[in-house]
């Protein structure tokens, strides 16, 4: 879908958009917060093309229970930010004013949560809007579990990025637009050919490895949408969790085995962190954090060298 802003700051916040994907991040990001101000300085102060206080913190406020939600607060910055480096007069809302979201720890599935999840997966039914449900939504959902992949990378997932013979799966244009090689174990290559067998019959010459309709992905809310319906069919596992959930429990059961497996994470989390595809090294050690509790499990009676020092 190709997004087209008309407000007075629409050749400013497309110029935006093209600069920040030029130095690496994604425009998804943006896309949607700036298309929202952009209808909003339509209706309410069409013709303003000057980046006011009183604009931004009335954009931020409309519509909300939220007097700054974070979202609104950092799109607005960040166009009050770029319209000052090219000589225009903004007003750039100060990062004070952005609250930091409190992180909630993730959902650890027990195996018995996960076994019970997925056999809700399996048992899903066809339906007339959506035909190809009931294999798609077991596959798409083992892959995020068994490979770490982000939501929107498995759903946006083209048929020409997985290797099937070579057992590798391509994310293009993840994060800061990076690509990256995610090598699959024998048995999710054998899932995905299986998957890619039928969908073929199903629609030949597919875009998409996970395709809806023609040339067109599942959407994100179908996606969480089932999600939630496969969690409570699975005796309601996991209350508040989302499908991302599912890349969490890849990173901490892969350090789980890894301690039982007697390895030194400091060594193998870089190698983690290349394949999960995170920024910073930071990213991945955060997992270190919840797994203390499941140490007694693996034999061990210390996480000396294990959890790392907090550094301000």
């Amino acid at each position: 879908m190709t997004i087209a802003f008309s407000s007075g700051f629409a050749t400013h916040i497309e110029a935006m958009l093209e600069w920040r994907t030029a130095l690496g991040y994604s425009r998804r990001t943006l896309d949607y917060p700036m298309l929202s101000f952009d209808r909003f300085c339509q209706v309410r102060q069409p013709g303003e093309a000057i980046l006011t206080r009183e604009l931004a913190t009335a954009w931020c406020q409309f519509g909300t229970r939220i007097e700054w939600p974070s979202y609104k607060a950092h799109a607005i910055r960040e166009l009050g930010k770029y319209l000052r480096l090219v000589g225009v007069e903004a007003f750039v809302l100060p990062a004070e004013w952005i609250s930091r979201p409190i992180r909630k720890l993730p959902h650890i599935f027990t195996d018995d949560e996960l076994t019970a999840f997925f056999c809700a997966t399996d048992s899903v039914s066809s339906s007339r809007t959506s035909p190809f449900r009931e294999y798609t939504i077991p596959v798409v959902f083992r892959l995020m579990l068994g490979c770490g992949l982000r939501p929107q990378e498995a759903r946006l997932l083209h048929r020409r990025d997985v290797d099937l013979g070579g057992a590798i799966v391509t994310i293009e244009q993840t994060k800061r637009n990076k690509d990256r090689r995610v090598p699959v174990h024998a048995s999710m290559a054998d899932l995905l050919a299986r998957f890619d067998e039928l969908a073929d019959l199903h629609r030949p010459g597919r875009e998409f490895f996970f395709e809806d309709h023609p040339g067109e992905p599942y959407l994100a809310r179908w996606l969480t949408a089932h999600y939630h319906r496969c969690r409570v069919r699975a005796g309601g596992v996991a209350p508040g969790s989302t499908p991302y959930t599912l890349r969490h429990n890849y990173a901490t059961r892969t350090m789980t085995r890894w301690i039982e497996e007697g390895r030194d994470l400091n060594v193998w989390l870089p190698y983690l962190s290349a394949y999960m595809g995170h920024d910073t090294y930071s990213s991945t050690a955060y997992y270190i954090h919840l797994l203390p509790e499941r140490l007694a499990a693996t034999g061990l009676t210390s996480a000396t060298g294990i959890i790392p020092e907090e550094t301000s």
